[in-house]
């Protein structure tokens, strides 16, 4: 028996590769959950320290990968739609607070993009490596796109964001207690706005109306960015 052409086989099946990643996250759960949910064993941590050492030891790259889960990554667009039902429950006392989450969604969202460009632009990071730093706070799906047309590296766009919502969901916690922030409503914003999906899963810890506004955090954020980044990096660069 060919073990190498088995190897070759299994690789070259897609189905391979989305019962690794459902398995991968699964298992991330059960780890997450015997944890006590600690922020630092979040169950897509424990998906990519699964994935990756298999993507490197078959040789696979990233575009073949990715290519053969696409279809899970096509449901991460309904279940960001799926957050609309918290919204919708609080949608009253969303109305009340428009005007500073709006100005919330501006300052924060605008300071979140300059501080990291700007710690990379000092260490002198090439001008791709700094353009997939501007999308680290939007959720996955948006980001793909919005990374493409500024001139960024998708790949590497996803990286930062999925190291930017290990750190919020880790941190978001500590800083909220250095800070005094009691507030369930400001604790869900900043995750949301801050940390996208992951941060919103570490909302949901905290109460029903956390995940209602980290949801509405990550998508007004999300919108923000997809609409006027690549106008403003057009008229820069």
């Amino acid at each position: 028996m060919n073990f190498s052409a088995l190897i070759e086989y299994i690789a070259s099946t897609p189905l391979t590769w989305i019962l690794l990643t459902l398995c991968a996250f699964k298992l991330g759960i059960i780890i997450y959950e015997k944890t006590n949910k600690h922020a630092l064993f979040q169950p897509i941590i424990i998906a990519y320290v699964i994935i990756i050492p298999v993507l490197l030891v078959t040789n696979i790259s990233y575009e073949e990968y990715f290519s053969s889960v696409e279809v899970i990554h096509f449901f991460l667009g309904p279940a960001t739609v799926a957050l609309a039902l918290p919204l919708y429950k609080n949608i009253t006392y969303i109305k009340s607070l428009f005007g500073p989450i709006l100005l919330t969604l501006i300052i924060g969202g605008t300071f979140s993009i300059i501080s990291a460009t700007w710690i990379l632009w000092l260490l002198d990071a090439q001008l791709s490596t700094i353009l997939s730093m501007t999308t680290k706070s939007i959720t996955a799906p948006i980001a793909v796109i919005t990374s493409a047309q500024i001139g960024a590296i998708p790949s590497l766009a996803l990286g930062f964001i999925i190291i930017t919502g290990v750190v919020g969901a880790l941190f978001g916690n500590i800083v909220f207690k250095v800070m005094k922030i009691k507030s369930d409503v400001s604790k869900g914003f900043a995750l949301g706005l801050t940390s996208h999906a992951i941060g919103i899963a570490r909302a949901m810890e905290i109460s029903d109306k956390a995940t209602a506004f980290g949801a509405l955090g990550m998508g007004l954020f999300g919108i923000f960015t997809a609409i006027f980044l690549p106008i403003i990096i057009h008229l820069i660069l």
